[in-house]
């Protein structure tokens, strides 16, 4: 049987991360100052919160029930600020074709970009990461 996928919203506020699931049913919130202890901990919030839940007698999304497994979504700023740690933004604003004032803006929240500025940071970091692939 096929785990089902929980959507985890994950965002950075300019020192913390903070993930969410995505269904509001669910209410559970974890910080973190990395981005991988961040995943461990919120993995281990849910379990325990579902746990919860269930001993309470509380109706469980169905995604929830039997195995499941994280999908996590980077809001644009969290994506900038993760990548930063592997990558430029000066590399970026020239993979993407975004002005580097522009990434700024984006990654310290001052501006929220638009659906299709999202996905051509997430493909410029993406064809970067395949690029430093073929390097051996």
């Amino acid at each position: 049987m096929d785990s089902k996928k929980v959507k985890i919203k994950i965002d950075w506020d300019g020192h913390n991360y903070a993930a969410c699931p995505e269904n509001d049913d669910i209410a559970c919130i974890v910080t973190g100052k990395s981005f991988e202890k961040l995943q461990i901990e919120m993995l281990s919030a849910l379990r325990e919160h579902i746990e919860w839940m269930k001993e309470d007698g509380d109706i469980i999304p169905d995604e929830f029930m039997g195995e499941w497994e994280p999908e996590w979504h980077l809001t644009t700023r969290a994506q900038l600020h993760y990548s930063e740690a592997f990558i430029t933004r000066k590399a970026l604003s020239e993979a993407t074709g975004i002005n580097l004032q522009q990434l700024s803006h984006y990654a310290n929240g001052w501006r929220n970009p638009r659906p299709n500025m999202q996905d051509r940071i997430s493909e410029g970091i993406k064809n970067i990461s395949k690029k430093l692939a073929t390097i051996s």
